[in-house]
Parts: C-alpha cells; structure tokens; sequence
C-alpha cells in the first residue's frame, strides 16, 4: 500500500495496539496504523494514508493486516451511504468518480483522485447520490497534493437536493479561488438535506477532487 512511513517489530509480550498508537503519535505523518499479530513479535506499520471506513482495500496488493486503525474518523461521516456517482466526463480510465468517495487518499495525486474536463463551454460536475435526503452539516474535499500548480480545483458551486439535474439544486457552498496541496472544509450554519451532492465548475475549468467526507 502506497505512503507507507515506517514498519517497527514490537516486543513480544507487548500490549501491541497501545504500542503501535504510540508509535503513530511519534511519526508527525503518521495517519493510519496497523497491526499483524505474531507470537515471535507483533509488527506495527505506519503509514499516512488518510482512510475512512468506507475504504474497502488496495484490490492490487496482497498485503493484508490483522487490524487497522485510522486517525481520519469522525462520528458523523455518512460518505460509506453514497449508493452511486456520476460525472460530466472522466479525464483518464484510471480517474474516475468514485476515486472521490473511496475512503483512500494518499499523496492526492491525480491517478488516486476523481479528475474530470469538458470541452465546447460547458462545466465538469461531480455528483454523490446519498441514497435518500439525508442532513449534511459539513464537507471535508482533499485536492491534489503532488507540488503541481494548477489547482483543478477553482470556481466551485456545490448543490444539495433531490434534482437529478445538474446545477437545480440549492447551493450549499462556493468556491471562487483555485487552491491546491490542502483540505477544504466548508461548513453551514445550519444543515441542509437532500439526496444528491454536487460539485460544478464554470465552463471549460478541470474538476479535481482526491477525496470528499460527507458529515451529517
């Protein structure tokens, strides 16, 4: 798995989750720790990936882990009841929009990352399907990461509500500066509901979303 910070064999007899969440709280990176259980030495691994609990595994990688534990929690996060995406376009195969809600960001680098153009004036969108309306208080969306200028991520109008079709529903933030190489957080002062979360460009701008946290 990708980010990985360090790899330390604990001392046998160890109580090993404690040991290991110390060694994380000493690695300023550290952001994801797991553990694989053995009677010559626990081994303990940190990485600083961000992961949720909608993060299903490196389908890629035959590392496995006995237990894993990540600091990126939070008690109202409700992006594991996204049912379904969808996009105005997808840049490359390996960008496509469920990159944005797959609970794994690591370096935000745009193979890991939803990234999307559109040509002849129109606007790139993005768009969660919650299922049903449900409460949203806050949005948490990780842009790339990897030193490259260009934000991708500048003019932003994201919409809850029940429309299907793009840009009909309620405004629940906006953005007009490009930013690159950090975490948004747009909150409301009170929460709004609706099934479909969106995220629209002006025209002719790339849309580059790493990973989006849906808080209730």
């Amino acid at each position: 798995m990708d980010c990985s910070v360090g790899h330390v064999t604990l001392a046998p007899n160890t109580p090993a989750v404690h040991a290991c969440a110390s060694v994380c709280l000493a690695t300023q990176s550290c952001r994801l720790y797991c553990l694989n259980f053995r009677p010559t030495g626990n081994e303990c691994f940190i990485f600083s990936a961000l992961v949720t609990q909608n993060w299903k595994g490196d389908p890629d990688s035959s590392v496995t882990f006995d237990v894993c534990y990540s600091t990126w929690y939070h008690s109202g996060d409700i992006t594991h009841l996204v049912s379904s995406t969808a996009a105005s376009s997808i840049l490359q195969h390996s960008t496509t929009e469920d990159k944005a809600v797959d609970g794994f960001s690591c370096r935000q680098v745009p193979h890991q990352c939803f990234h999307s153009y559109v040509r002849s004036g129109a606007k790139s969108w993005w768009r969660a399907d919650l299922g049903i309306p449900r409460s949203v208080s806050r949005l948490l969306v990780f842009t790339r990461n990897d030193g490259n200028q260009a934000a991708h991520f500048s003019n932003i109008i994201i919409t809850l509500g029940n429309s299907t079709l793009t840009g009909q529903n309620p405004v629940f933030a906006s953005l007009d500066s490009g930013v690159t190489g950090q975490m948004m957080d747009f909150i409301v002062t009170t929460p709004m509901i609706g099934r479909y979360l969106e995220f629209i460009t002006s025209p002719q701008l790339f849309l580059l979303i790493c990973e989006v946290k849906i808080i209730s």
